[in-house]
């Protein structure tokens, strides 16, 4: 990771530590260096993913199934699509590796698509669809956000759970 990007990461952090009391009962001292996340083989049926074959997630601070503030990371091998899709709960994203290809909409086209490089930010509003995309490189993002979370396709045959 970039110096810049730890550096965003920081802040987000800390933000989210100090600011942990007004959510709920807080969180657990924490520090994990970067080396020591402990990611997961694969998360494809997680709720509050994108559920694609690769996937790793792994919630850093709180928990994305109860009610309460809670900092995700999810990593995204290259070449990776991921559908419309919407989360229950409000988020704003860090992009901390690679470059997320990130856009807003029902269905999905190409062309919306944003070019997001490591340090970069993108919010997903509650209920709102957005799909994304990684590209020649793996990409690592952080989200932050009051759960409880979930995953709703816009298109259900695009749900690994109904398979």
């Amino acid at each position: 990771m970039t110096r810049i990007t730890i550096k965003y990461f920081a802040v987000v952090a800390a933000a989210l530590t100090f600011g942990a009391p007004a959510w709920g009962a807080g969180f657990e001292p924490a520090r994990t260096a970067v080396d020591e996340i402990p990611w997961p083989a694969e998360s494809v049926r997680q709720e509050g993913t994108a559920m694609r074959s690769g996937l790793q997630t792994v919630v850093v601070a709180g928990d994305a199934k109860a009610r309460g503030l809670y900092t995700m990371m999810v990593r995204l091998p290259p070449n990776t699509k991921v559908p419309p899709h919407s989360h229950p709960d409000e988020r704003s994203c860090l992009v901390l590796s690679g470059t997320w290809y990130f856009a807003y909409g029902d269905v999905r086209d190409d062309a919306q698509l944003k070019a997001l490089p490591a340090g970069s930010h993108y919010t997903e509003p509650a209920g709102m669809n957005h799909f994304a995309e990684t590209r020649g490189d793996s990409v690592v993002a952080a989200c932050s956000a009051v759960g409880p979370t979930g995953t709703t396709f816009v298109n259900p045959a695009d749900d690994p759970r109904n398979r």
